[in-house]
């Protein structure tokens, strides 16, 4: 029995993002071609490879992981084997840093594009606060770190100018004369930064009600009213919802997207994942109010 190298890509694909519909964008066949080819691994195997709910991916089965594993493997062999019988392929390593909101966009499948792409490239990728990324992406810890900064500043190069709006669950409503609840982000966030800044410029009262790394996390906090938070204006979907200022609620800045390479970090497979993640960032962004 012979596995078919396609097959096994676009499962990969799939244990990779969880998703059906991401693995066929990624790889480049329609939804129902990539449930085919599932399909013909778990009739190769005689056993079930992913665990669906209503027609979504939860997770693998054990059979799955043991065969994801292998097909890593046989992929890699395969890619290399290409590789060198061509010189334009591109190869290496990259130590990525990104902010947690990263996982409130389109990241993964953003990545699983790249990777499809370039299956040579290795990637670890490490999602942290801004400021600590900022800091050691200047000591050098990382190939290619994106964070936020107050617009205007230089540590980068600048990707996306977002605006950051308020956020909050479809059935809040801020009340002026109370303390605010927060719905935020660690010590160390732009977005907690610049929210609590410009509360204490218009001496506006408020209290921390929820904290988390996980956007997932604060974005259930809001949507079940545990408070207010503030988002770049991209990472705001239904049912979350923008609320304008006013209620007491200042005015928020603008801040920078921005990357920076590390000190020994100048080769052409990390300049090709920055402008990978800044064009795929542009292209996500929401169209600019006239």
């Amino acid at each position: 029995m012979n596995f078919d190298i396609d097959c096994l890509r676009s499962f990969v694909v799939v244990a990779d993002t969880m998703s059906i519909s991401r693995a066929a964008e990624s790889v480049g066949r329609s939804q129902s071609t990539v449930s085919q080819q599932i399909a013909k691994l778990e009739t190769q195997v005689g056993k079930a490879l992913l665990v669906r709910r209503k027609g979504l991916v939860i997770e693998l089965t054990s059979e799955g992981g043991k065969l994801l594993q292998f097909a890593r493997r046989i992929l890699q062999l395969n890619d290399e084997a290409y590789a060198s019988m061509s010189d334009d392929v591109l190869t290496g390593f990259v130590r990525l840093g990104v902010p947690f909101d990263f996982f409130g966009r389109d990241f993964a499948t953003w990545l699983a594009a790249f990777k499809n792409k370039h299956p040579m490239v290795g990637l670890e990728i490490e999602a942290n606060q801004s400021e600590t990324l900022s800091k050691r992406s200047a000591r050098g810890e990382f190939d290619l770190a994106f964070f936020k900064q107050e617009a205007g500043a230089k540590n980068g190069t600048v990707a996306l100018r977002e605006q950051l709006v308020w956020v909050s669950g479809p059935n809040y409503s801020p009340d002026a004369l109370h303390s605010l609840p927060l719905i935020l982000f660690p010590e160390g966030c732009a977005y907690r930064r610049f929210a609590i800044a410009a509360l204490k410029d218009q001496n506006r009262p408020w209290h921390l009600s929820f904290v988390s790394p996980s956007f997932e996390c604060l974005k259930s906090a809001a949507v079940e009213g545990l408070g207010i938070t503030v988002l770049a204006r991209a990472l705001v979907t239904p049912p979350l919802r923008v609320v304008r200022h006013g209620y007491g609620l200042p005015q928020l800045p603008s801040v920078d997207l921005v990357y920076s390479y590390g000190r020994r970090s100048n080769s052409r497979v990390v300049s090709e994942l920055a402008n990978h993640l800044a064009d795929s960032l542009t292209d996500s962004a929401p169209p600019r109010a006239h």
